[in-house]
């Protein structure tokens, strides 16, 4: 079994935020579900990548920019093939819920960045290619 470096790790959870948890461009949409699977009254709530015809979204949302500040390995268990590494990044975000509420929509530069920790848990298998499991801030 080949061990990672902790380069590779780092290497692979920036790619990960970049490409597939915040990457600039990307819109979300909130919705409410419909139906109620557990028969109890309670609200579930989820988001998409794509916007529903038929439905009006409770909110939406754009990552305008994501910048990584740090990457660190945080835990390491080489033997059971599982790694902790934690992302440090800015994630400047247009809420569009804000902005009608505001009538006035703003310029990129204008938007302030928040600043987010984002654990990735990542795992290899047999052959020793790397992957993300889970992400969480």
């Amino acid at each position: 079994m080949t061990v990672p470096t902790d380069e590779q790790l780092k290497e692979l959870a920036e790619g990960y935020i970049l490409n597939t948890y915040a990457p600039p461009g990307l819109t979300s949409y909130l919705y409410e579900e419909q139906a109620d699977p557990d028969d109890d009254t309670t609200c579930h709530i989820y988001t998409t990548e794509w916007p529903k015809p038929d439905e009006e979204a409770l909110s939406s949302w754009e990552i305008v920019a994501t910048e990584i500040e740090l990457v660190t390995v945080e835990e390491r268990d080489d033997e059971a093939r599982e790694w902790t590494v934690l992302v440090e990044a800015l994630v400047t975000i247009r809420d569009y819920e804000e902005e009608e509420d505001e009538d006035e929509e703003k310029e990129d530069e204008d938007l302030e960045p928040q600043s987010r920790s984002i654990s990735l848990y990542v795992t290899s298998d047999s052959k020793g290619q790397l992957y993300v499991v889970d992400a969480e801030e």
